[in-house]
């Protein structure tokens, strides 16, 4: 059982991590508005291979924050309504996918910008 201060802790950490994804969404949707405008007109058949996978991936990462965030609401509801039970292995479980998901965002982010510079 965790004592009440780690249980808000966990709450905390989690609800930091989904404000945290919050800025990732819209730096996605800020890329993906750069990318149609620079790939408009393109023609050599290098660079739209790159750009069919520039817009596959960051359709894909939509999705892997969307999904993220999801399961970080449904973690925070679980210890609200379940403060007694033990949230840790499932807690350390999304920080994992969160630290990973990062990492591949501001990869794919240093990427693209190198792509299109």
């Amino acid at each position: 059982m965790l004592i009440e201060t780690q249980h808000q802790q966990l709450l905390d950490e989690a609800k930091k991590w989904k404000d945290h994804l919050k800025t990732y969404v819209d730096d996605i949707n800020e890329l993906k508005n750069n990318f149609y405008k620079w790939a408009a007109g393109k023609s050599d058949h290098d660079v739209l291979v790159q750009i069919e996978r520039y817009h596959n991936q960051f359709h894909i990462q939509q999705i892997n924050l969307h999904d993220l965030k999801h399961s970080l609401r449904l973690h925070m509801q679980e210890c609200r309504l379940r403060p007694d039970a033990d949230h840790v292995a499932k807690h350390q479980q999304l920080e994992e996918q969160y630290d990973f998901l990062v990492n591949d965002l501001d990869q794919l982010k240093a990427d693209f910008i190198a792509f299109t510079s």
